[in-house]
């Protein structure tokens, strides 16, 4: 066995990783070893291997070379060959990957492909300057750890996309580099170390958002009168940017991927929700060219293994692919945009052969007796609700018709069926608090309600397309979204103030109010009773996102459009009628009641034809459809305190403005008052 690398030049390997070689290059990255054998194995048959390909599920037989390995591994030189014409490294079936297979079974080992290698990377003329002035905008050590300090303590759980120990470790490498390595040019250093300060600037950002405020430990990072931590942090956000860019796309690790990742959150924190999903789909291309979506890594694109990490940081790939899944399939649902990712959760499972560490990373969440981790939340929303996120989709962009409303009943179902395998820690209703305030578990009871939040917002997104034209979905959704905003006040009242800025606790609750809303607006009397609960976690929502509004963009946007309907909701003509009326209208025997409802002309204006309109998708209509009030003067009081919504006294016209079209649900809803 030897270093590729070594082999390839006709060096002596020391057998270590990395070995002396790669690190006299300074290409760790690239450190591997393969068997040094001749000749070429035809098919998987003649190496006494019949099994069949993993390769994409396929069952082809895949002509294999000399590797020892059941795929052959691209070597760094080819890597760079292929990438120049736009192939991927992953598959076996396009030109240039068969060209390879050619060359290397007629043993050709000096061809077309291995060139001499250029083990310092290519990039502009200039890219020494700015990546120099880039990365001498971090602060020093000092407040570097107080933040990190914050960000794995309080933030790092919400999605677990980052080891502790291997970031610390490479943090250390960073540290190492001196003022004249730098000097000489950063394309000397190695391709894991050149990305990882657009890395740390995220994490930084990050920090800043759930930093107390006003900490004179490290007030003095601010550099003008007035700065908050939160535009500090922005501006850390747009450095790490600037280094991905600057970089390019030709050489990216997982830290590449983590960074953008933690970009798209920043974005979607600050209101900029349009631009989160683009920088998710680049984040997602991203972790596609290193191979995360297979389970394999591509050799070389890895960072550095850290010397104390243990076995499991390898796992951080299947880690991230499943979040960006997620993220992908939920911000699809919720603002109403394409699908780009896959997952089967079981096979994607498989792609780790140890049957030990599968089970450790994919099957820990069920337990009882083991301390619980972040990522067993995760996993388990998934199980139980995120997987229907795609079917959901489909439905909507079906159009929601009535004989897709079957499946609508199923997974509902399924949904109900699932939350049993919870284990008791993390049930949505008395769980079981044992591990709450064990050390390492401080964020569970946060990250339970979270879960709660957005296993009810599948719910909710399940039904809403149905809930001007069935019964039973409009029940199940208006129960769903009294749940969101229920778990949400918990959470609310577990947080900081100052950690309210990100984008988590403002969306939920903005998209189950407007529902919420929508259905008692639409339907003033079948709910009649349930108006007092209803309009209680409607008015508490509605200040809460009055209180985040004030440091957060998307929550006071969202603050006027909630404000706007409530007011309609308490002066809508039948709403504040009495229970005794109410059950007057369902005695009448013009009214009558089915799964495909029919209703009153006094249930709601029947020149409205609501059963023709799709439901409101708040996120999607307020960024996309640019959603507002305009007669609500949001958040510009002069003591800046949240508007009551008890008491504001609206007058004039409060139409909602937008670009959405007449027949719209907000052209409706404006013409009730007409």
């Amino acid at each position: 066995m030897s270093c590729t690398e070594c082999h390839r030049r006709k060096q002596k390997c020391d057998r270590q990783y990395p070995c002396c070689n790669c690190i006299k290059r300074g290409t760790q990255g690239l450190c591997h070893y393969d068997a040094e054998t001749k000749g070429c194995q035809a098919t998987r048959s003649s190496s006494g291997d019949s099994g069949p390909s993993e390769t994409n599920g396929s069952t082809d037989i895949v002509p294999l070379c000399p590797l020892g390995r059941p795929e052959p591994e691209w070597t760094s030189e080819f890597r760079d060959q292929i990438r120049a014409f736009g192939y991927s490294c992953h598959g076996n079936h396009h030109s240039m990957s068969l060209l390879r297979t050619t060359e290397m079974c007629g043993g050709q080992r000096n061809g077309l492909f291995n060139s001499p290698a250029t083990n310092i990377p290519s990039f502009r003329s200039d890219a020494d300057h700015k990546y120099k002035g880039l990365v001498r905008r971090l602060p020093s050590q000092a407040y570097i750890d107080i933040l990190i300090q914050t960000f794995f303590s309080d933030i790092n759980w919400q999605y677990d996309l980052l080891d502790e120990e291997f970031f610390r470790e490479h943090l250390a490498e960073w540290r190492k580099i001196s003022y004249s390595d730098l000097e000489r040019g950063f394309r000397r250093l190695a391709l894991e170390t050149i990305v990882f300060p657009a890395l740390l600037f995220q994490v930084l950002a990050h920090a800043l958002l759930f930093h107390p405020p006003h900490d004179a430990a490290i007030n003095s990072l601010m550099t003008m009168a007035n700065m908050t931590f939160y535009d500090l942090g922005t501006e850390y956000s747009d450095i790490g940017a600037d280094l991905l860019a600057l970089l390019g796309k030709k050489y990216i690790s997982i830290a590449t991927v983590q960074a953008d990742l933690l970009r798209a959150s920043i974005l979607k924190s600050s209101g900029k929700v349009v631009e989160a999903w683009h920088a998710l789909g680049t984040t997602i291309r991203d972790a596609q060219e290193i191979g995360l979506h297979t389970g394999r890594i591509v050799s070389g694109q890895s960072p550095v293994r850290p010397r104390h990490a243990g076995q499991n940081i390898s796992l951080v790939g299947h880690k991230i692919w499943v979040v960006l899944h997620i993220w992908d399939v939920h911000m699809a649902v919720v603002l109403g945009r394409p699908i780009s990712t896959d997952l089967q959760i079981d096979r994607f499972a498989r792609t780790i052969e140890d049957d030990e560490r599968r089970r450790e990373l994919f099957s820990h969440w069920q337990t009882e007796t083991d301390l619980p981790r972040p990522f067993d939340i995760i996993l388990a929303g998934y199980n139980v609700a995120y997987r229907y996120f795609k079917d959901i989709h489909q439905m909507e962009h079906n159009g929601a018709d009535a004989q897709d409303y079957p499946v609508v009943e199923r997974i509902h179902a399924a949904i109900k069926e699932n939350l049993e395998l919870l284990p008791s820690w993390c049930r949505l209703e008395n769980p079981d608090t044992k591990f709450d305030r064990l050390h390492g578990c401080q964020w569970l009871p946060s990250a339970r309600e979270g879960l709660s939040s957005l296993i009810h917002l599948v719910l909710l997104a399940l039904h809403r397309p149905f809930i001007f034209s069935f019964a039973d979905s409009r029940t199940k959704a208006l129960e769903a979204g009294i749940s969101i905003l229920r778990a949400q006040e918990r959470l609310f009242q577990q947080t900081e103030p100052h950690q309210c800025k990100v984008f988590n606790p403002v969306y939920a609750s903005f998209d189950a109010i407007v529902l919420l809303t929508a259905v008692f607006l639409v339907f003033p009397i079948m709910y009649h009773e349930r108006r007092t609960e209803c309009v209680n976690v409607i008015e508490r929502g509605i200040q809460r996102l009055g209180i985040i509004g004030q440091s957060n963009y998307m929550a006071k946007s969202a603050h006027s459009v909630v404000c706007s309907l409530h007011h309609r909701l308490r002066y809508r003509p039948g709403i504040s009628e009495t229970a005794e009326d109410a059950r007057a209208l369902f005695s009448n025997p013009q009214w009558t009641s089915s799964n495909r409802d029919t209703y009153p002309s006094n249930g709601v204006s029947s020149d409205l034809p609501f059963d023709a309109v799709l439901p409101p998708r708040p996120i999607h209509d307020l960024f996309f459809d640019h959603i507002s009030s305009s007669q609500i003067p949001v958040m510009d009081t002069p003591d800046r305190l949240p508007l009551d919504p008890l008491t504001m006294n609206l007058t004039d016209s409060w139409n909602f403005e937008g670009t959405f079209s007449d027949s719209s649900f907000w052209g409706l809803i404006n013409e009730l008052d007409h």
